[in-house]
């Protein structure tokens, strides 16, 4: 009799561990969603940079000592799928002249949606960009703002979408150079290519005294 409980109860508890393994726990409490886009006084997006800290959305949650970092992509979106449920003070920082600080409470709203309206330090831009043989055209304009004067601008040309100073090159797997720009505006021509490659272009611009890069549009060219 004795022999059979304990099989019995041992039956029980391996079925029970068994089950458990097989339900996944997604639910820490962490279900808040915030996201938003980060734009100018013209609707035009600021455009961050998902491997560097370049422009940061921050929230710092009530009590909490560190906040929680949110980076712009290339496009001028941010967001994060595991916010706690309290309250969240929220700011953006970067290339920016100011930005205010927000409130947010994902314990009353679990799903919000929250942009930013700001001025950057300086506003590069392609305007546009065309392919002859294995050289690239790009026409651009870099405005500087706010009595904002720029001491560095170049532009990337790369086989990875949203390319900066930092891309860089791997033999055989990505490329990516990287032109001066001598002028606020104007046409640069960029050689060296390969023909019937797709490239990614940006603009990347620091206002003296600033520690990172304003980003401009993105444009997208295939040699011939």
């Amino acid at each position: 009799m004795k022999t059979t409980n304990i099989k019995l109860i041992l039956l029980t508890f391996i079925a029970t561990v068994t089950f458990s393994c097989e339900d996944e726990v997604t639910d820490f409490g962490f279900n808040g969603t915030i996201s938003g886009m980060i734009s100018d006084n013209d609707g035009t997006a600021l455009f961050g940079d998902l491997n560097s800290n370049n422009l940061v959305v921050y929230l710092l949650g009530e009590g909490d000592e560190q906040p929680t970092q949110i980076r712009v992509d290339g496009e001028g979106a941010y967001q994060n799928l595991k916010m706690y449920p309290k309250a969240h003070k929220v700011w953006l920082e970067g290339p920016i002249v100011a930005s205010d600080t927000v409130s947010v409470d994902f314990s009353t709203q679990e799903m919000i949606e929250k942009s930013f309206t700001v001025v950057p330090l300086i506003t590069p831009k392609i305007s546009s960009a065309n392919t002859a043989g294995q050289t690239i055209s790009v026409e651009y304009v870099i405005s500087p703002n706010q009595g904002n004067s720029v001491s560095k601008m170049e532009i990337y040309c790369s086989t990875v979408k949203h390319p900066t100073a930092a891309t860089g090159s791997r033999t055989n797997v990505y490329f990516t150079k990287t032109v001066e720009l001598s002028e606020l505006s104007g046409n640069v021509v960029i050689d060296g290519l390969e023909s019937g490659v797709e490239y990614y272009l940006r603009i990347g611009a620091q206002a003296q005294g600033a520690s990172v890069m304003n980003y401009s549009n993105q444009a997208i060219v295939t040699t011939n």
